[in-house]
């Protein structure tokens, strides 16, 4: 492997630093929206209220995750940044325990204190060099992606709109229990094919991984639908007209 090729190989792991956003927002937003709308469809055969259903639940949902994934996000970035600094002013107002940690830490993964020495005596020439080894090696702080907050909420919301607007689409063709039908049926679908993209990224079972997905997404629905014929069984004076 030449050098090019592992400086590709990095820019590709940073360009999939969102694909947990991605695969959680897809996922959640198909799974929540076809299993609400099975569970309306259950108790109602509104076609109408069932769609006003789904894109209220797709919407709202959207802003409740991208404000949770950006609250959390921000939060983990502060905490991470507030660690760095205080691994800095150690670093710098203690540089031989801070050199003594990461002879430890060395030692600790296999590498001879005679070696593990004269790597850290070579360090300690470059500041910043150290400094970002110390950090690493002592506590953990690698350089992990999560100085990008609203790039995470907007990728969370865009995929949570993406997928909960899929069992959607049916209701706006054909009523009643066919709709219902098609939108697991493409749901389903949908979460295969992310498992296998999933399953791809992660050189794992395709078959296997889009097989999970897939089941995930019509347990969802029959729950969901499930619950709305418990909730019509013991209310059966709240009815919606079909029409």
């Amino acid at each position: 492997m030449s050098l090019q090729a592992i400086e590709a190989k990095r820019e590709v792991i940073e360009s999939r630093a969102r694909i947990r956003e991605l695969v959680f927002g897809v996922q959640d937003g198909l799974i929540s929206t076809v299993g609400l709308l099975a569970g309306v469809q259950g108790a109602t055969e509104n076609a109408t209220v069932v769609i006003i259903t789904g894109l209220t639940a797709m919407f709202s949902g959207a802003i409740s995750m991208a404000t949770g994934s950006y609250l959390s996000s921000n939060a983990q970035k502060e905490i991470f940044d507030k660690e760095l600094r205080e691994a800095e002013v150690l670093a710098e107002k203690e540089p031989y325990l801070a050199a003594e940690g990461l002879l430890k830490s060395l030692g600790q993964e296999g590498l001879p204190r005679e070696q593990s020495y004269s790597i850290v005596k070579l360090l300690l020439r470059e500041r910043d060099v150290f400094l970002r080894t110390f950090q690493e090696k002592v506590f953990g702080l690698g350089s992990a992606d999560i100085n990008q907050p609203l790039k995470a909420a907007l990728v969370m919301a865009a995929s949570f709109i993406a997928g909960a607007f899929i069992p959607i689409v049916p209701f706006f063709l054909i009523d009643g229990i066919t709709a219902l039908y098609l939108s697991v049926a493409l749901s389903a679908l949908t979460l295969f094919g992310v498992g296998v993209f999933k399953g791809y990224l992660a050189a794992k079972p395709l078959a296997r991984s889009g097989a999970q997905f897939f089941a995930i997404a019509v347990a969802a629905a029959g729950f969901g639908y499930l619950i709305g014929l418990v909730v019509q069984y013991f209310f059966p004076e709240i009815t919606i007209p079909a029409g």
